[in-house]
């Protein structure tokens, strides 16, 4: 009986060691923590200590304590005091971040809010959800909570909200609108109203058949003449058709036509050009000849001035002839 007794001993001590090794690797009781507190202002029925703290999955934390407080007049609040894994919250920061400084306000101050959210439908249970909300991020330091401890600020939940429009609710005023509205609806079909509206609906019922009824007889030879329309249409626009196309053909044919045209006249086109030119060097010539200090200018003005003179001469001899004619023949007298 002892060496049964001695290793029934044995294996539960291994158990023990077992169990005690995955608690304290679960737990990780070693790891640097921090505390911050939260105010919720509904029930936490549900919320226990040592239940999760969460970031979008991931456990951060647990819930260490709970408390009340008084928040206004004649409302009480919840404080829950909460623990953190500072290795997991330094993750959320990033790098550049000292080994002493606290790292729950500088998470606060980024937009931390906390909410209370539910584990399981069947037990009732809840937890603590945490979330960063960039519209929240603020430059000021979180307060601290009565304890000392830096607060994160929290919200309702979705269904806590709707609790509490529900809460805001006058149901009973509600109840008796419904009740004033069913009892006139009663007195309205009670009386002679509806049956009007009812034989004004058959009329009209009656007249909107007639009418349908009378767009059926018209609308048949009305189509058979928008057939026979759209035939003629369809012949007319093949016709414009075949217009267009023998027009087509003629405007090509007055192209190739120009073209042999301008081909045949090149050769007239050359000389026009080329005696445009000798033209243009023509009247460059002339345009240089007749320049004031021209060459041709200047002999043409000393030939005019020298006929001047040789005209001035034979005036004064014509002169000198018809006052003294007897200078022919004895000439003029030799100068003293």
């Amino acid at each position: 009986m002892r060496p049964l007794a001695w290793r029934v001993g044995l294996f539960a001590l291994l158990g023990l060691a077992l169990l005690l090794a995955a608690i304290i690797g679960s737990t990780r009781w070693f790891a640097a923590t921090e505390s911050a507190s939260m105010r919720f202002d509904s029930s936490v029925f549900g919320l226990q200590v040592g239940a999760p703290v969460v970031f979008r999955g991931v456990r951060i934390g647990q819930v260490t304590a709970f408390g009340l407080a008084p928040l206004g007049p004649g409302g009480v609040s919840v404080p829950v005091t909460a623990q953190f894994d500072r290795a997991l919250l330094r993750e959320l920061l990033g790098p550049g971040v000292g080994s002493g400084e606290a790292l729950v306000p500088a998470l606060v101050a980024r937009g931390m809010i906390a909410r209370l959210a539910m584990q399981s439908l069947l037990t009732g249970q809840l937890y603590v959800e945490l979330d960063l909300d960039s519209s929240r991020a603020s430059a000021a330091r979180p307060t601290a909570a009565g304890s000392g401890l830096p607060s994160i600020p929290t919200e309702p939940t979705r269904l806590q909200t709707l609790q509490a429009q529900l809460q805001g609710l006058d149901l009973a005023q509600i109840g008796q609108d419904l009740a004033a509205l069913a009892q006139s609806a009663r007195r309205l079909m009670a009386g002679p109203q509806p049956e009007r509206a009812l034989a004004h609906t058959a009329d009209a019922a009656q007249a909107v058949q007639r009418l349908a009824s009378r767009l059926e007889r018209e609308l048949v030879p009305l189509a058979g003449t928008s057939r026979e329309t759209l035939a003629d249409a369809r012949q007319a626009l093949q016709q414009l058709g075949q217009g267009a196309q023998q027009v087509g053909r003629a405007a090509s044919a007055a192209q190739d036509q120009a073209l042999q045209m301008a081909e045949a006249s090149a050769p007239l086109l050359a000389e026009l050009q080329q005696a445009a030119r000798e033209l243009a060097l023509a009247a460059a010539a002339l345009r240089q000849a007749t320049a004031e200090d021209s060459t041709l200018r200047l002999g043409a003005d000393r030939a005019l001035q020298d006929v001047s003179r040789a005209a001035r001469s034979l005036r004064e001899l014509s002169e000198t002839l018809e006052s003294r004619p007897e200078l022919l023949l004895r000439g003029r007298a030799a100068a003293p």
